[in-house]
């Protein structure tokens, strides 16, 4: 019998916990941090990264959604600009592949969002006394419940 191919088989018992902590290792959030907020060890995260082969995968993910967006519209762009050799059909199956690209947040996009909204609280921090680290704490600990939701298709953690 063939062995299959595809993504390594990963032995977990939290599997949500596992692709919470790839997704943050992917968002280049330190291990230390990663550990903390997932609710696991250093060893068990470096037997993870090791095990699945994060470094190689976070290495050559050279390119985003972002950037595949950017690329789409681009084409769009230069499409109208040339009047010349427009084709509308061509235009309507770029048109179609933009609309397929993003048609909701992922997980990876809720959590860029969150930390570029802790980059935001800790920078105003300075001016707003409101924004106590506990604050920020606060808010940071159920951006990761969130999270968890998501990755537990509709689960809260715990329940």
């Amino acid at each position: 019998m063939a062995a299959k191919k595809g993504k390594p088989r990963i032995n977990t018992r939290s599997p949500e916990k596992y692709e919470y902590a790839y997704l943050l290792f992917m968002q280049t959030v330190p291990a230390q941090d990663i550990c903390k907020r997932v609710g696991i060890s250093a060893p068990t995260l470096k037997s993870w990264k090791d095990s699945g082969g994060w470094e190689g995968k976070r290495a050559t993910r050279t390119i985003s959604m972002d950037d595949l967006m950017q690329k789409a519209l681009q084409r769009i762009n230069d499409m109208l600009d040339n009047e010349v050799d427009f084709s509308a059909d061509a235009f309507a199956k770029a048109v179609k592949q933009l609309k397929e690209l993003k048609t909701s947040n992922t997980v990876d996009d809720d959590i860029n969002c969150f930390m570029s909204f802790q980059d935001f609280l800790i920078q105003q921090r300075a001016t707003h006394r409101e924004l106590t680290d506990e604050f920020i704490k606060g808010i940071t600990r159920y951006q990761d419940i969130y999270i968890q939701f998501r990755l537990g298709n509709g689960k809260l953690p715990g329940k």
